[in-house]
């Protein structure tokens, strides 16, 4: 009998293993973000408001290449500024408001426009760049 009960789990088991996990298996669990490759080694991940318009993006180094995980010390300064450009061009953005540098160890700078915030969060090189529209929420 225990050959019998131990021969079923192993079977339930291998079945289970070869069937793996599908993106809807996934999507059941797990909220899905969509992740772009704005240049080689950079990502952007937006969030979109109830109509569907990018609300904020968070710019960031890849984690993971083709390789596996790629451990840098983050996007190249010279490099950031182009990129915020490309996904947020100057005439999208409105009057700029204000700027404010804080520096303890972390460095943030945040610009603020019209219609947009840019935040640099910085160690070094460039960590993190959210940009979050003024005017659309978030949900």
């Amino acid at each position: 009998m225990m050959k019998i009960f131990s021969a079923a789990i192993s079977i339930f088991l291998f079945i289970t293993a070869v069937n793996g996990q599908t993106a809807a298996d996934l999507a059941k669990k797990y909220h899905h973000r969509e992740v772009y490759e704005v240049q080689p080694g950079v990502q952007m991940t937006p969030q979109f408001d109830s109509s569907g318009v990018v609300c904020e993006m968070q710019v960031e180094q890849a984690h993971f290449g083709a390789n596996g995980a790629e451990f840098s010390d983050g996007i190249d300064e010279r490099k950031i500024y182009p990129i915020i450009d490309q996904l947020v061009p100057v005439p999208e953005r409105g009057l700029k408001l204000n700027t404010i540098e804080e520096c303890g160890g972390i460095c943030q700078t945040t610009r603020e426009y019209e219609n947009v915030t840019i935040k640099i969060l910085s160690v070094g090189h460039t960590r993190l760049v959210t940009i979050k529209w003024r005017n659309r929420s978030c949900e």
